[in-house]
């Protein structure tokens, strides 16, 4: 298992890679965007299988988590496709401009899935933190 130090320093450099891709997408191609969108999907699925071979080798508590959590993002994630694809089949007729805007929703309401992760993420830290303090403080078992 990596140290929490790492997991939140992982974090915090993909968040920042995340905040200056999307900069620098303001200004490409669709191709150039497509493509960024394929390396996105791609660099999510290397990761969910990291994430869950870490888990794999974790208690029963932490994979009830682990599952539980991946389980609210999945339905999340499905929801926000199921409802792009029927925005985007009922805008086909209608300006592209409500088709950004639709999926700059889209967006945010990911950014916010992702808040509340990294937030039940601090929690589950703390808690960690905590555990190990009383840990390290208890007497010695014989």
């Amino acid at each position: 298992m990596r140290p929490l130090s790492e997991s939140l320093t992982d974090l915090a450099n993909r968040a920042k890679t995340a905040e200056d891709n999307y900069q620098a997408s303001r200004a490409e191609t669709k191709e150039q965007i497509d493509a960024r969108i394929d390396e996105a999907r791609a660099s999510a699925e290397r990761f969910r299988k990291e994430v869950e071979q870490e888990a794999s080798d974790s208690t029963q508590q932490t994979k009830s988590q682990w599952n539980d959590l991946k389980a609210r993002v999945a339905n999340s994630m499905e929801k926000m496709r199921t409802d792009a694809e029927a925005r985007n089949r009922a805008f086909a007729a209608r300006r592209s401009e409500q088709h950004a805007e639709s999926a700059e929703e889209d967006a945010n309401a990911a950014v916010a899935i992702a808040i509340a992760a990294i937030d039940d993420a601090y929690y589950a830290v703390l808690n960690a933190t905590a555990a190990r303090q009383e840990a390290d403080l208890a007497p010695a078992k014989k």
